[in-house]
């Protein structure tokens, strides 16, 4: 899993080694992860892969990592950056309520999917929490890690969901 931090001068790219919803699960080594996301932005100034999770012997949690990051980046105001689904359910995280009263959030909007749910849970949690939240509208690509392991187990290509570089490597290395 992979998180995306917001900051001034450049986004983080938050390797995570554990977390609870992956417990159990299958996933690339750390090692491979930590490969395949540099690669997947060589030339890329604007973004910094962070190892920061990959050697915390814990459980990575949100709410601990946060704390971290503010502060390693006390001047900066961050912005975790994260989909719909996963901020409709945020106050049920470990230490969630903690991290909707000292974060600030900026969601991945797909038009017409869950909007008016989440322009409910946004008013709810800035009148509840004081929470900051902005909502991000691009045009993402729809591409799940599911699909590029599926494709790639399946010997297709799968150049269009991941860059050349990355696709390459998991096959050198033969991963999924």
């Amino acid at each position: 899993m992979v998180y995306w931090i917001y900051r001034q001068r450049k986004t983080l790219n938050l390797l995570i080694k554990i977390t609870n919803f992956k417990k159990g699960k299958k996933v690339a080594e750390p090692h491979h992860r930590m490969t395949m996301s540099q690669l997947a932005f060589v030339g890329n100034t604007k973004v910094e892969v962070s190892d920061y999770e990959m050697n915390n012997t814990e459980i990575s949690y949100t709410y601990d990592t946060l704390a971290y990051l503010r502060g390693v980046y006390p001047e900066d105001t961050l912005y975790f950056i994260m989909g719909t689904d996963s901020f409709l359910q945020l106050d049920s995280w470990y230490k969630g309520v903690d991290l909707l009263k000292t974060s600030s959030f900026a969601v991945s909007v797909r038009p017409g999917y869950r909007e008016d749910e989440l322009e409910e849970r946004i008013r709810y949690y800035r009148k509840e929490y004081g929470t900051k939240v902005s909502k991000i509208y691009a045009k993402m690509p729809d591409v799940s890690s599911t699909e590029v392991r599926n494709r790639l187990k399946s010997g297709e290509d799968a150049g269009d969901l991941l860059p050349d570089a990355v696709e390459r490597y998991i096959k050198e290395n033969g991963l999924y």
